[in-house]
């Protein structure tokens, strides 16, 4: 999987919900980033384990209802601390549950606040 953009900063997103994801790679893209695509925690995972290039994570934490996503951004700071986390929810978290230095955004989303954090996590 080679970079499509040499120097582009890269944003891995992972959303279950085909539409959400077009989406959530939209705001990547019009931030000036390269998005690369999961649509389950495994494959993140996966993913991650194979590209150290990746630094900042854009994950949903209600995929199919599940906590999936909290555990991956949990995951994700034990495992690669350095990665910045960009998180959506429909659902209100209390600030003792969000990962250090992970920032929660609620929907409806309020674009350009995305892209400004998606911006500033990849410079």
């Amino acid at each position: 999987m080679e970079q499509k953009h040499p120097g582009q900063a890269l944003v891995l997103v992972v959303e279950d919900d085909p539409i959400l994801m077009m989406s959530l790679v939209d705001f990547v893209e019009n931030a000036g980033c390269e998005a690369i695509e999961a649509d389950n925690v495994v494959e993140a995972i996966r993913i991650l384990e194979t590209r150290p290039d990746i630094r900042t994570v854009f994950t949903d934490l209600d995929m199919r209802g599940s906590t999936a996503g909290m555990q991956l951004a949990l995951s994700i700071r034990d495992r690669w601390p350095p990665i910045e986390l960009l998180m959506v929810s429909s659902q209100p978290w209390d600030a003792s549950q969000i990962p250090e230095r992970g920032v929660v955004f609620g929907k409806p989303f309020d674009r350009r606040r995305i892209e400004a954090a998606i911006r500033k996590f990849a410079s």
